[in-house]
């Protein structure tokens, strides 16, 4: 029998065998029973622990689609984390019932065929989806982030709209082929307890799951974690070039004679004295080659207030536009570190892959960490929000306000 690892929540199969077995042996006596087998501790965990996780990841993840859904954010970037919040708040509404159903007492059968019912043709298939569309998400939004600072010049041709578009259709259509066949693994069986089909015992499938495990899981994150050491290293090369950069302008002023050749009308040479900063170098280029063409016709204090007004206007702003830069690429390098801590571990709670045995109590507690670590990432991605990125502090603010002011009017 082949053991899936079922998003972040594997499903206990053993408890299941337990049930079946349970009810095989009471068919004579038609008595089925209505309750479903966990310990006491995955009950504690999942249902007053993750529960709640759920709930807070999935109002979180709610205001992070509103801020990114605000008309500033323009770049490519926060489109795809638009996309990545919409899955993450599936995924916490798929967990939320899954602990409510799986992990509290049914009360009739009609009760328990729900609960099983829900595992089998909704949490199971879809689940699996959306794992699928967060790791290839998460994936294609680092490289986006790292053509863009590593090789500027090529990003408007590879990440043009007809290839984005294509892009996200493969993100999507992708797991959801590869995923479909979870609807035909499990069913509803005698007394309502989980069953597997035929489907799910032939060796075909298990090749089949290894090689989703390795297409959807293993290959984005060896991806993910070699995009991510380059960008880390072009962060680190800039700050290094950057450092010399950040000395702040000293306002010494040093005492300058331009002297101005005498002009067409015969008149003597005029000594000049002005006070200028160091960082106005580019107007004293030019008013020394105004001075030898014999060309300057506009008082010195004019050209110097006209030269530099705009030249620290633009630069004031191409260092604004760097910044954010900066702040979005660090923010993805922690984005993507975040989510690999969730997801390596993952690849270690595989069926046979570390743990041979699932039925033991070593698997069930791994697995209960690993759960909670995932878990944990759909909502950290908030606070990583809010920490790296000055937009996206100001357009909450903003919302966050027109909120109060709104409900403050309305009382």
């Amino acid at each position: 029998m082949t053991n899936n690892t079922i998003l972040s929540l594997p499903v206990d199969y053993n408890s299941t065998l337990t049930l079946i077995s349970t009810a095989t042996t009471t068919t004579s006596l038609k008595i089925c029973s209505v309750s479903l087998q966990y310990k006491f501790i995955e009950h504690i965990v999942y249902l007053y622990f993750m529960s709640p996780l759920c709930l807070i990841g999935l109002i979180l993840n709610v205001i992070n689609l509103i801020v990114f859904s605000d008309r500033s954010f323009k770049n490519l970037t926060f489109k795809y984390l638009r996309l990545v919040a919409f899955v993450d708040c599936i995924t916490c509404i798929l967990v939320f019932i899954y602990c409510i159903t799986n992990y509290t007492r049914p009360h009739t059968l009609s009760d328990k065929y729900f609960r099983i019912w829900y595992l089998v043709n909704v949490y199971f298939p879809l689940a699996n989806i959306t794992a699928g569309c967060n790791v290839l998400l998460t994936l294609t939004v680092t490289i986006e982030r790292l053509v863009s600072v590593r090789w500027p010049m090529e990003k408007q041709r590879l990440f043009s709209s007809n290839r984005v578009l294509i892009t996200l259709m493969i993100c999507f259509l992708f797991p959801i082929l590869a995923n479909s066949v979870n609807f035909l693994v499990y069913k509803v069986g005698e007394c309502n307890n989980l069953a597997l089909t035929s489907i799910a015992r032939t060796r075909a499938y298990e090749f089949f799951g290894m090689a989703k495990e390795f297409l959807l899981r293993l290959i984005p994150i060896c991806i993910l974690i070699f995009s991510n050491c380059l960008l880390l290293s072009t962060v680190r090369t800039a700050n290094l070039k950057f450092k010399p950069q950040k000395k702040p302008l000293q306002l010494t002023t040093k005492q300058t004679t331009v002297l101005l050749q005498p002009s067409l009308n015969g008149c003597d040479t005029i000594s000049i004295t002005k006070y200028i900063s160091e960082s106005q170098s580019q107007t004293d280029n030019l008013l020394s080659t105004s001075s030898l063409s014999g060309e300057l016709t506009v008082p010195i204090h004019d050209l110097q207030r006209n030269t530099s007004i705009p030249m620290s206007a633009s630069s004031r702003m191409h260092t604004r536009k760097q910044q954010q830069e900066r702040q979005l690429t660090i923010m993805l390098i922690w984005l993507s570190t975040l989510y690999l801590c969730g997801q390596i571990p993952m690849l270690f709670a595989y069926p046979g892959f570390i743990f041979k045995d699932t039925s033991k109590p070593s698997y069930k507690y791994y697995a209960l960490v690993v759960n909670v670590l995932e878990l944990t990432t759909y909502l950290a991605n908030f606070f990583i929000y809010v920490r790296f990125t000055t937009q996206f502090q100001l357009v909450f603010r903003t919302k966050i306000k027109k909120v109060f002011f709104c409900f403050a009017t309305n009382s």
